[in-house]
């Protein structure tokens, strides 16, 4: 009897084990396929409706370092034509531009109409609503993501969940963000 009880035993942990490769097998080789799958650019590409973000290409994991002294997490990514520096912000239900970083991104001054009210931690103020072209951080882009510009108030730009929202993963760890698409 204790015979076959340490058979069985055996014979489970070495399912148990091979199931952990075979998964750890199938995790490689998805993200190698998913890394191969090739940019699509171009005008005779299909947009989603406007508002819905798109894929453009799939990406492993952007790590974002924890700034040592605030605790929060920066990181220089890249809104139509021009770079912005943003705080990442899981709170913000949006993207809010400083109007400074909407120029950066090559929005005009004059096509702003700043009529949606909005609730801040320094209180209510107005912001005018724009559909930027691409938001990439690394090498995750999205296209067509809805954002903010504030007016006043607004010392840095914020990523919020317009386009955190749309990440299979966003992950804290003592020393960084983990995004993951």
């Amino acid at each position: 009897m204790l015979a076959k009880l340490l058979t069985n035993t055996v014979l489970i942990a070495g399912i148990a084990v091979g199931g952990v490769l075979y998964l750890d097998y199938k995790e490689k080789t998805n993200e190698s396929l998913r890394a191969e799958v090739p940019v699509q650019t171009g005008e005779s590409e299909e947009r989603p409706a406007k508002g819905t973000p798109k894929r453009i290409r799939s990406a492993s994991v952007v790590s974002i370092p924890k700034d040592a002294r605030s605790g929060q997490y920066h990181y220089k990514g890249r809104v139509n034509s021009g770079y912005v520096d943003f705080l990442v912000d899981t709170g913000a239900s949006a993207i809010a531009l400083t109007p400074a970083d909407a120029r950066k991104a090559g929005l005009r001054d004059t096509q702003l109409i700043y009529d949606v009210p909005i609730s801040t931690a320094g209180g209510r103020n107005y912001a005018a609503r724009v559909t930027l072209d691409q938001v990439a951080l690394g090498g995750i882009m999205l296209r067509d993501v809805e954002a903010l510009v504030v007016k006043e108030g607004l010392e840095v730009s914020l990523l919020g969940m317009t386009w955190l929202g749309q990440l299979q993963e966003v992950k804290a760890t003592p020393n960084a963000l983990l995004l993951r698409y």
